[in-house]
């Protein structure tokens, strides 16, 4: 993977992380765009899996199930396992996503692939920080 389609990952996490879904939704999809456009499979999944984190906060567990699937076939089309410095975030959402639609549900959906939905653009809010850049407890961005 190169840099340039996963930079968006770590803070994607983060903004998961601090409940910020539109953040999460958009630094993810911007590292899905990124990583489409070299083709490599380990760089989409890794943004798959961040997007089902912001859609899970966004009260879309199913389609977060579908998204993990999808990720978890891309990454095994290419022998690509999942990578120990990816599996704290993939586990941690895999168990919020289980946990909200329980195992039954959580299996049948992860077992569909999954379509990124198109989301509409967002606007900036004040001083250009309206894509919800995550930030530190001190206000500095990360």
């Amino acid at each position: 993977m190169h840099a340039d389609e996963t930079i968006l990952a770590e803070p994607g996490f983060i903004a998961e992380q601090q409940g910020d879904t539109e953040a999460a939704l958009d630094l993810h999809t911007e590292g899905l765009n990124a990583a489409r456009s070299t083709g490599d499979p380990r760089a989409i999944a890794l943004a798959l899996e961040g997007l089902a984190g912001g859609w899970k906060l966004a009260g879309r567990p199913e389609l977060a199930a579908g998204l993990l699937g999808t990720a978890a076939r891309s990454r095994a089309s290419v022998g690509a396992p999942l990578p120990p410095a990816e599996r704290g975030d993939v586990s941690r959402i895999t168990a919020a996503v289980r946990n909200a639609m329980g195992e039954a549900a959580f299996t049948a959906a992860y077992e569909r692939d999954a379509e990124v939905p198109q989301r509409p653009a967002h606007h900036e809010g004040p001083a250009g920080h309206g894509r919800g850049v995550p930030r530190m407890a001190g206000g500095a961005e990360l």
